[in-house]
């Protein structure tokens, strides 16, 4: 996926100059578009836009209006309303129309500007995740109707088989039936377990650096079991990368992929190949085996919530560990795929990108020369006569 950029949509040349110049300051690493109408920030579809800037008054439409068309084209972006005046009914509806906040352009300092976004964006990916919840305590409900409907069914009935087999004093039959209802309790109980994995919130404190090599050490070590019993020869290339991340997610992430590599092996002995190779903006690992591979039709539909394979409808499980490998990749701001340029067996790819953390700009940044924004000429202007 492309850089994250800021866009600033402004129809006062010397307001976003000011605007370029405070941002480029403060992140300097970020690409930096300008428009100076509703018309010329639509043009830019094929950006990915992060952070807003958006005048309330231009030229074509208002600030307000142009957001709807801005949050359908970025629906994870974040929007801040600028204006040259203060007003608070302009601030009460620009949020209620979904902006992070609003500021009047006399108050712009870089200071201001880096509380503005590391705040929006904190209480936006908040917003995006308390979604997310809700969407999969939708399908955790759905789940808990559905799947778990037949095992619970099941020991119904053989509780009822058990006590009218052991009044009868047909003892083997008991057994057999005391065995069918402990495998749909371990049915139950491992579908719970993954459920709960999969909805488990994000972890907590701050990401670490860490080497690519110890975390596939750590994931392999942690199912080194089903890696023997499979005789699977894992190999790895991890160039002496270091990776920011979650250390306990990404080690379930791999733990899932490699399962899945086991599980899905053909009648050939399981080869895993794993490679970390460094993007411009984080780290890429992907993760090749020569099993039996994956249909076109599902190399997208298998990263949703219980979404299988038809043909691997015989083998266990849930449906959730590739999504739950979607999800670890997302919290990290990549992304995961199914590489379709293989000709036989699998290789999916996936992304972390967790920026670098914020820091504070100079308290001299402030003190420096700025560009008189309009509504500060216009003051002056009308002061002086």
């Amino acid at each position: 996926m492309d850089e994250k950029k800021m866009l600033i949509v402004d129809d006062d040349a010397g307001d976003r100059k000011m605007m370029r110049r405070h941002l480029s300051k403060l992140y300097p690493t970020n690409s930096i578009l300008e428009a100076e109408s509703g018309e010329t920030a639509r043009s830019f579809v094929d950006e990915e836009v992060e952070v807003i800037f958006l005048d309330y008054q231009l030229p074509d439409i208002s600030g307000i209006d142009l957001m709807s068309s801005f949050f359908r084209r970025w629906p994870h972006c974040v929007i801040f309303i600028m204006t040259g005046q203060g007003d608070e009914e302009i601030a009460k509806s620009a949020i209620l129309s979904g902006a992070a906040d609003y500021i009047s352009k006399s108050a712009i300092t870089p200071g201001a500007l880096q509380r503005m976004i590391a705040n929006g964006l904190q209480v936006a990916r908040m917003k995006w995740r308390i979604e997310e919840h809700q969407k999969e305590l939708q399908q955790f409900s759905d789940v808990l109707v559905h799947d778990l409907r037949a095992p619970i069914r099941a020991i119904k009935f053989l509780s009822d088989q058990i006590l009218e087999d052991f009044a009868a004093g047909d003892m083997d039959e008991v057994t057999r039936e005391f065995d069918l209802m402990k495998k749909s309790v371990s049915k139950m109980s491992d579908l719970i377990e993954r459920l709960a994995s999969h909805i488990n919130p994000h972890s907590e404190g701050a990401p670490e650096m860490i080497a690519a090599e110890s975390l596939v050490e750590s994931a392999c070590l942690a199912i080194s079991q089903d890696i023997a019993n499979s005789d699977a020869i894992i190999s790895t290339e991890h160039n002496d990368i270091s990776v920011s991340c979650f250390p306990p997610d990404i080690s379930q992430l791999l733990q899932n992929l490699i399962s899945n590599s086991i599980k899905y092996r053909s009648k050939e002995q399981p080869q895993i190949d794993i490679s970390v190779k460094q993007l411009s903006s984080g780290v890429q690992f992907a993760i090749q085996d020569n099993g039996i591979g994956v249909p076109e039709e599902y190399r997208k539909r298998i990263f949703e919530p219980f979404k299988r394979l038809q043909r691997s409808s015989d083998l266990p499980g849930s449906g959730l560990g590739l999504a739950t490998c979607a999800k670890i990749a997302k919290r990290h701001d990549g992304e995961i795929w199914c590489d379709p340029n293989v000709s036989s067996g699998t290789l999916i790819r996936f992304s972390l990108k967790l920026p670098p953390p914020m820091t504070l700009p100079d308290q001299e940044d402030d003190e420096e020369e700025t560009v008189v924004p309009a509504a500060f000429r216009d003051t002056q202007a009308r002061a002086r006569h």
